[in-house]
């Protein structure tokens, strides 16, 4: 490459008059030699201009600067040209500036249409014959966020991939309203091609406004980015033109490219025989069709876009075929979820979820009411122990529903019920294809649980070798499940219950020590029902008022003497077998009472001698106030203290010392 420098010694810099004598000469020295010349600031990063009106003036010369006079081709004819220029530069612009009146007026003039255009409330951007870009104003800065020295000069699609100037200046063709990309906007550009006097080119000028500024327009074209952004399909838009103007981030991620580099290319030279060529030249959609892109496989659904029936390009949405099998997973998940907490509404439809529903006014169930409570309100793992049938689950669902885990799962694993080999998988889930007939994948209890309560009944049946990987989950807040590699994190809060007598079991080696501790966090045992039998008649009425609605019966209550033999049968089934008797006894029942001969053998077969506790004066019964009377006064005269006479009437000692109390008894 051939080069002179010159230095710039003209007050007003080569302004409009300047740069036109020399685009003149450039002009003839093109006819004259066939040689094109080309100009620069020296020292600045652009590359050199084809000497044209746009290009001399974007680079605003000024006085004191040097600029780059060069040809591309080294011969005598290019260095005549390049000799010919320097010397009308140095000789007749620079040695013969007489025209400083008109000069100033020129550069005043050329100042403000400057000022005008750079501070226009549009995006303007100017091009030469090359579309390299020779003027900008701020607001297209602003909106492709760049500074002037980073764009002057500088081949425009590599600034803008998404501009059509190029185009313009081939086809010489206006366009009008076009949608353009540009960084994270939408714009509306009109663009033409700027002709000289006699037709010639001489450049192309974009003009554009965001569309986010037209009132009304704004908040809908911020919802659209951000769909488009938050969107997990791999979305890409080509325009009319077969150019690439849209790619939304999930596509970028998915295929790890740099989306400046792709907009802007011709779906031509990016994928000739894909399906988006395919759809741009038949203009017909391609729905749900299975394909492979790059090395990887997916779902795409592919049509045109037309507005005002004109053809503006098309979109495309893929789904990764992995993602989809993702999603299928998590589908048979939730439905297996859902089936279980159908069957859990089912079974849990009539059952208490207060503690206010809880039926009984003994002092022992009081007490337990009370450290339930409690416990509702802390995230504790609680011990819950009784005979079978005292009601352990529903003390369990008491403690949740009353608690800050109300609105999440509870969840019931009985864990005598299910076999040991399926224990497991039951606690912890399993993964398609971990064992034979494993066909899809199971969630495991403590994963439906999450967030929520898991009630692990019968915590005393669990084997040895399933007690260390409960501890674990205790402990670490994770497990595995079966078939699985992947370590999965729950917030599960666990309240378990045994019959058992779980520190003989301790000392047999048939139940972990540690384990035993980390579940008696808060323990709670509940009282026999024979040692509550003040409750008795509260619980009857509670049974037959639902057990009414699901027999379809009308029973209103039950005689004294039925609730006598009640009181006087020892329970070893407790409140369940109590539940069990009511309801035998009110499909026996023919009236609207319960009646001695409603309840089974083995409550009213009473001995003979027991004929004599009622005692009859005349033959006449007398008050329930006279007779509770003479058994406290009989209790206190055999045991001798409120303790041990409570103890043998099955009350508490505050029941016996008011007793006392009342009726004056020493």
């Amino acid at each position: 490459m051939l080069k002179k420098n010159i230095l710039i010694d003209l007050s007003s810099g080569v302004h409009t008059r300047i740069a036109a004598m020399i685009v003149l000469k450039a002009s003839e020295i093109k006819s004259k030699y066939n040689v094109n010349l080309y100009l620069k600031k020296l020292n600045s990063n652009s590359e050199p201009f084809g000497i044209s009106m746009l290009a001399l003036l974007s680079l605003k010369i000024k006085q004191g600067d040097s600029i780059e006079l060069s040809s591309r081709e080294e011969n005598d004819r290019a260095q005549k040209a390049l000799n010919e220029m320097y010397d009308f530069i140095c000789e007749d612009l620079i040695s013969n500036n007489n025209m400083s009146q008109i000069d100033e007026l020129i550069e005043q003039n050329t100042i403000a249409n400057e000022q005008i255009i750079s501070n226009m409330p549009i995006g303007i951007l100017v091009v030469d014959t090359n579309s390299r870009i020779v003027t900008i104003n701020n607001y297209s800065l602003n909106l492709i966020k760049k500074s002037p020295s980073e764009v002057y000069g500088k081949y425009v699609k590599d600034i803008i991939p998404t501009s059509d100037l190029p185009l313009v200046i081939k086809e010489k063709k206006r366009q009008i309203g076009k949608v353009q990309h540009i960084e994270d906007k939408i714009v509306i550009a009109n663009r033409t091609p700027i002709l000289g006097k006699n037709n010639e080119l001489l450049g192309a000028m974009g003009i554009f406004q965001d569309i986010s500024e037209v009132i009304g327009i704004k908040e809908l074209n911020e919802k659209l980015n951000k769909i488009l952004e938050a969107s997990h399909d791999l979305i890409c838009f080509v325009d009319e033109h077969r150019k690439l103007s849209y790619l939304n981030p999930a596509y970028e991620n998915y295929f790890n490219i740099n989306k400046d580099i792709f907009l802007g290319s011709d779906l031509k030279d990016i994928s000739p025989k894909g399906l988006r060529m395919k759809v741009f030249k038949s203009k017909e959609k391609i729905e749900n069709i299975l394909h492979k892109k790059g090395k990887t496989r997916v779902v795409s659904t592919i049509e045109p876009i037309f507005i005002d029936k004109e053809f503006k390009g098309i979109i495309s949405i893929s789904k990764p075929l992995s993602e989809m099998k993702d999603l299928l997973n998590k589908l048979e998940k939730s439905q297996e979820e859902i089936e279980y907490y159908k069957d859990e509404i089912r079974r849990q439809a009539n059952l208490t979820k207060s503690f206010k529903d809880i039926i009984g006014n003994s002092g022992s169930l009081k007490e337990v009411l009370y450290i339930a409570e409690k416990a509702s309100i802390s995230s504790s793992t609680v011990l819950i122990r009784g005979e079978s049938g005292t009601g352990k689950e529903v003390i369990a669902k008491s403690i949740h529903y009353n608690g800050t885990r109300k609105n999440k799962p509870f969840v019931r694993v009985n864990c005598a019920a299910i076999p040991e080999n399926l224990l497991e998988s039951e606690l912890f889930g399993y993964e398609k294809g971990s064992f034979t007939g494993a066909l899809k994948s199971k969630p495991g209890k403590f994963l439906l649980a999450h967030g929520g309560t898991i009630f692990l009944d019968e915590i005393g049946d669990m084997p040895v070798s399933m007690q260390v990987k409960l501890l674990r989950v205790l402990q670490e807040k994770e497990f595995e499940s079966i078939g699985g590699i992947k370590t999965q994190k729950v917030d599960v809060r666990v309240i378990a219950a045994t019959n058992r007598d779980l520190e003989s079991m301790i000392k047999d080696n048939t139940f972990r020590e540690d384990l035993y501790y980390r579940l008696n966090v808060i323990n709670i045992t509940l009282p026999p029902l024979k040692d509550r039998k003040e409750d008795i008649n509260l619980l009857v009425e509670h049974f037959i008022e639902k057990l009414n609605k699901s027999l379809n019966k009308n029973v209103r209550g039950i005689t004294r003497d039925c609730i006598l033999y009640l009181e006087k049968y020892h329970w070893p089934g407790n409140i369940r077998e109590l539940e069990n008797i009511i309801e035998r006894a009110m499909n026996m029942c023919d009236g609207n009472l319960i009646t001695p001969k409603d309840l089974p053998f083995h409550i009213t077969n009473i001995s003979s001698k027991n004929d004599s506790l009622i005692n009859l004066v005349n033959g006449e019964l007398l008050s329930l106030e006279e007779y509770e009377k003479e058994i406290v006064k009989i209790a206190m005269k055999k045991y001798g203290s409120y303790n041990r006479a409570a103890k043998a009437l099955g009350v508490t000692h505050r029941t016996v010392s008011l007793k006392c109390k009342k009726y004056n008894i020493e």
